[in-house]
């Protein structure tokens, strides 16, 4: 029996579909974590700014939005692996 060239476009197609969905997936964490990192360092400019300070609010405000932009990160990807206990079948 000859192969189904359809078949084979189908898995290749499912194939890639899955592989751009990762892409996506990342890409848009990698986003979320540029967005959180600026977020912090402009209200740390924003309050050394309003508050006459030196650089000090700015540099505690991209520090900790780093730290959250991690947290953040590895609670997604924790988020959508499966559990080490289950077995696959």
């Amino acid at each position: 029996m000859a192969p189904n060239p359809k078949n084979k476009k189908g898995q290749a197609f499912r194939k890639n579909k899955k592989a751009l969905e990762g892409y996506m997936k990342y890409s848009g964490m990698g986003v979320q974590m540029a967005l959180v990192i600026a977020a912090g360092s402009f209200a740390g400019l924003y309050l050394d700014k309003y508050l006459d300070s030196k650089p000090l609010f700015v540099v505690l405000g991209s520090l900790g939005s780093v730290f959250l932009a991690l947290y953040l990160f590895i609670r997604q990807l924790l988020a959508e692996s499966p559990p080490e206990d289950q077995e696959e079948e």
